[in-house]
């Protein structure tokens, strides 16, 4: 071949001799004012774009409603026969009326859409959904946020996988319920609470074929405040493997039936205002109740918020047995590390701690109980400690207590604020000046990067 052929031949444009299905395929993955723009390319790709199966617009970027009424009318009409795989509708126009959207939405579960979007970011709730998303056989995926839902007597979801609740209104207390227990093959579901007088208190999830569930619930974020005991979480999803429970507003957590093999992260402050003073009032069963929820699982993330509150527990309460755990990452306020061997004590299988202390000492110096936990006898394997505020020496103290007690430690590391390369080599050559229970341990100290 000539290298005139061959100059000829990288000149031409190979993505547009593609077949249209497949370019119609590609323009799926651009958003859709992206694949646009590419009907100016060619006559040929001039009405491309209408024949993805994609509609993922942001009303907002129009100039007005009526121009994104015609953009959108003209895509749906364009191929009504063919399937519709995602409409994903964004918006903050005040003057967005629920009633136009509603008729497209209707058109795509009547195409059989997989995945829908509706985003409101408007300060007052939109309209509820119409009737046939609540009968969709096709749809995979579904997001809602600030839209009402509900209840029917009928509904019926049977592959749906993927919810997404988003400070949504619901019309009837059991609402939520009703729907999620509507959808039999429910893999993932997470919930943004409001803290409002419209909001049902009471939260409650069921499920028999839920995989990961997160609930959320900030406080902060709102003007209503409701300190009141009504505020609770029920959960019965036998195989659920991971849990996420962020929520400063509920002060009873009741979770049944979690899996052997679950991973759970939880940031909860059971409505308590001032984790410094506790009331005499507190109800210490609450925090029972969650601890024995948990009891099963294999890994957990807890904050220092809830294991502060855990720690004012323990003075009063023992802690249950975590059997199944073998990863425990957890934040913790120095002044409460002398309940730390009994923390780990309920953990006697642990493979791996990782601890970042917060917070100062202000007279005392922190006290270890002199009872070895189990886990650090028999599987206390890796353990890093954080320190991102230079202390007064607690972190040292801890490594000592670890390197000095644990008989198969394996990994430890300190990942400390030193201010110079030389203070990070005198945290080194004292901390090989401690004894090693363990002879085959490796020790690492590394700067805390902010």
């Amino acid at each position: 071949m000539s290298n005139q052929g061959a100059i000829r031949r990288s000149g031409e444009d190979r993505i547009s001799s593609l077949p249209d299905h497949l370019l119609s395929q590609i323009l799926s993955n651009l958003p859709t004012e992206n694949a646009v723009t590419t009907s100016i390319l060619s006559t040929r790709w001039k009405d491309l774009w209408l024949s993805t199966p994609v509609l993922d617009i942001d009303i907002d970027a129009f100039d007005d409603a009526t121009t994104f009424i015609s953009f959108a009318t003209r895509f749906l009409d364009f191929s009504k026969d063919s399937c519709l795989h995602k409409l994903q509708i964004s918006f903050q126009m005040e003057d967005v009326d629920m009633w136009t959207i509603i008729p497209w939405i209707e058109d795509a579960v009547k195409r059989r859409i997989q995945h829908l979007e509706v985003d409101s970011r408007i300060d007052h709730m939109i309209d509820t959904l119409p009737l046939t998303v609540y009968l969709s056989e096709s749809l995979v995926s579904l997001r809602l946020h600030l839209v009402m839902l509900h209840r029917f007597v009928f509904v019926s979801l049977p592959n749906l996988k993927v919810v997404h609740l988003e400070e949504n209104l619901y019309s009837y207390a059991d609402t939520m319920e009703n729907f999620i227990s509507s959808c039999p093959v429910l893999e993932d579901l997470t919930v943004v609470r409001n803290v409002d007088e419209a909001t049902e208190k009471v939260l409650r999830v069921r499920s028999q074929s839920l995989n990961s569930l997160k609930l959320i619930i900030d406080s902060s974020k709102c003007w209503y405040n409701d300190d009141s005991d009504d505020w609770k979480v029920i959960i019965d999803a036998p195989r659920l493997a991971y849990l996420s429970l962020k929520d400063d507003q509920s002060v009873s957590f009741v979770i049944n039936n979690l899996c052997s093999s679950a991973k759970a992260d939880i940031k909860v402050s059971f409505n308590v205002s001032d984790i410094w003073d506790l009331e005499e009032s507190f109800e210490r069963s609450n925090v029972g109740k969650l601890l024995t929820g948990l009891s099963s699982v294999r890994d957990m993330t807890i904050s220092g918020t809830t294991l502060k509150i855990i720690c004012h527990y323990l003075k009063h309460e023992p802690m249950p047995q975590f059997r199944n755990m073998t990863r425990l990452h957890a934040k913790f306020y120095v002044c409460d590390l002398e309940m730390l061997p009994c923390v780990l004590e309920s953990c006697p299988n642990l493979k791996s701690l990782v601890l970042k202390l917060k917070g100062e000492m202000e007279n005392e110096e922190i006290s270890l109980s002199s009872s070895v936990p189990k886990c650090l006898q028999s599987s206390l394997e890796n353990v890093e400690i954080i320190r991102p505020n230079y202390g007064s020496g607690e972190e040292m103290k801890l490594s000592k207590y670890f390197l000095e007690n644990s008989v198969v430690l394996k990994k430890f590391k300190l990942c400390r604020d030193c201010h110079s390369e030389e203070q990070e080599s005198l945290v080194v050559r004292e901390l090989m000046t401690f004894q090693r229970c363990s002879s085959a341990c490796e020790i690492n100290v590394v700067r805390f990067q902010r």
